[in-house]
């Protein structure tokens, strides 16, 4: 469930709970945990204590929070839409220029508790394994929740990923290959909330880096 890199990763409908979620992220010889908390449009995703990222699909605003040197960056709609035209145009799709879905494969197997199946995925600069359990509870509105946040905020992974919407069942593992460099998430644990408001408050104390100017015309940060 490849929510790390802004997570990224999320069609009308809304949740009806709050959500936190662990996986593990696995890259080498490194295993990366990463919790996201998701309330209504805000998500939050911590990934270990090395950084915070919020995301607010509301008002298409991202927040990274750099803990080791309490460092900002600040990123603006009009930059993710940029991003997102640009990763679709010449990274993503099939040779008709839309977005692959994934494909059953028909094996079935056992991925921790859940029962999955199998499922793979190839586009132009990657390709995927993925397990989907069908028998996961509110995995539907999970789903659905991830898509309406990715699209309101032209999260530019979307090009490089499967929509959350090909999905049927909720994927509690993958197995990632994006330009020659693997990747494997697994899912620890769902667990409903309620969260609180203050979850998903920047923290004090951080020194907001600047960014330079993406193509496009708009600049990556603002105040």
């Amino acid at each position: 469930m490849k929510l790390h890199l802004f997570l990224v990763l999320f069609a009308a409908q809304s949740l009806r709970a709050d959500w936190v979620i662990v996986e593990n992220n696995i890259a080498g010889d490194q295993n990366k945990p990463t919790t996201i908390k998701i309330k209504d449009n805000l998500i939050r995703s911590d990934m270990g204590d090395k950084m915070t990222v919020l995301l607010n699909a509301t008002d298409g605003s991202v927040q990274m929070f750099m803990h080791a040197k309490k460092t900002l960056i600040r990123v603006n709609p009009a930059t993710l839409k940029s991003m997102s035209a640009l990763a679709g145009k010449f990274l993503a799709g099939g040779d008709d220029g839309l977005p692959v879905k994934p494909k059953a494969t028909g094996e079935k197997v056992k991925v921790g508790e859940w029962d999955a199946e199998v499922y793979t995925w190839q586009s132009k600069i990657g390709s995927g394994k993925f397990y989907l359990s069908k028998d996961f509870l509110h995995f539907s509105e999970l789903n659905a929740a991830m898509e309406k946040i990715s699209k309101s905020m032209g999260n530019p992974m979307s090009s490089l990923y499967p929509s959350y919407a090909d999905f049927p069942g909720m994927v509690v593992k993958s197995e990632m290959s994006m330009m020659g460099k693997p990747t494997t998430t697994e899912l620890v644990s769902v667990k409903e909330g309620p969260l609180s408001d203050a979850d998903f408050k920047a923290p004090e104390g951080y020194t907001e880096m600047k960014l330079p100017s993406f193509p496009g015309g708009a600049p990556a940060s603002k105040p």
